[in-house]
């Protein structure tokens, strides 16, 4: 089982590349699965549109001001809340896939708080390299309901240094994908 992080700045292309990543897959006949280890700050994300009398529509919908605050309040009261999560999914994976090499997992949203559990599961870390405000029209394009601060705890910390492979994400959607392609046929099954 191949196990890849992905990490960058919020608007980097996370989720396009493992966009490109499931097209990857279906073409090379591999078997793909994702974490999202913002999954509980989304849940909390959509109770707290609810309480409020704004049900959210779209479960991918961000609002990084209080995704930000969240995931703060959540690792006050629980360090590892988002480990614990991950960990359980990462066996219910495992389990459906428990001898083939032919399998890609996709963690889709590594921060630096993670990178240390990520890799004592075998995560190779990703870091899709950005610019700031290419990051930003991007996050504004997508419909993102509040923008969250990079220079947010949770958004600080990444260098290229902590990445075992890096993947630059400022040109044309072409050559990021084309680019996502070459980096998954250049890891060992």
């Amino acid at each position: 089982m191949t196990r890849i992080a992905l990490t960058g700045l919020p608007g980097a292309g996370k989720g396009t590349f493992t966009q490109s990543a499931q097209r990857w897959a279906a073409h090379r006949g591999h078997e793909i699965e994702t974490i999202t280890l913002a999954t509980p700050l989304y849940r909390a994300q959509a109770a707290v549109y609810q309480i409020a009398g704004r049900p959210l529509d779209d479960e991918s919908v961000q609002d990084g001001e209080l995704l930000n605050f969240l995931g703060s309040h959540l690792r006050k009261i629980n360090p590892s809340v988002l480990e614990e999560h991950f960990l359980l999914e990462l066996k219910r994976i495992s389990s459906r896939h428990p001898h083939t090499g032919r399998t890609l997992v996709v963690c889709t949203d590594a921060r630096p708080a993670d990178f240390g559990y990520l890799r004592q599961e075998l995560f190779q870390l990703v870091m899709i390299d950005v610019d700031p405000a290419t990051s930003a029209r991007r996050r504004v394009l997508r419909g993102d309901l509040t923008l969250g601060a990079t220079n947010h705890t949770t958004e600080t910390g990444f260098r290229a240094s902590d990445a075992d492979l890096v993947i630059d994400n400022n040109g044309t959607l072409e050559a990021f994908d084309s680019a996502v392609w070459d980096l998954l046929d250049g890891m060992p099954a």
